[in-house]
């Protein structure tokens, strides 16, 4: 769980600097208004490239967001077996020591009658 978590924020901070880098693109190509025309083809295949980049990224980060939810299901029904586990063992416990107490009681009892017996 903790390796797909860092996963996760390392994927997010890339598609963060991508997103970024995206930006700072579009704002330095509208700073000057005198671009070329050959400048705005390449200004538009480095932003499709980004885009591209972005689209990518976004999908791994999902991916890896549905790994982490699978996890984490599969983490709360281990816990959950583990509680009920625990339950049905202080549950065996607590009858088996009932019943052990009966038992000696049981056997006090008799050992009292016999006693009583041979004191009349």
């Amino acid at each position: 769980m903790y390796q797909i978590s860092l996963e996760k924020v390392v994927q997010i901070e890339r598609l963060n600097n991508l997103n970024t880098e995206q930006q700072n693109a579009f704002d330095r190509s509208f700073k000057d208004h005198r671009t070329k025309a050959s400048e705005m083809q390449v200004f538009s295949s480095f932003v499709k490239k980004l885009s591209s980049e972005i689209s990518k990224q976004t999908s791994t980060v999902k991916k890896i967001e549905t790994k982490e939810d699978i996890k984490r299901e599969e983490l709360f029904e281990r816990v959950k077996a583990k509680t009920i586990v625990e339950k049905l063992q202080n549950k065996f416990r607590e009858e088996f020591r009932k019943e052990v107490e009966h038992k000696e009681q049981l056997l006090t009892d008799s050992l009292n009658q016999r006693i009583e017996i041979k004191q009349s």
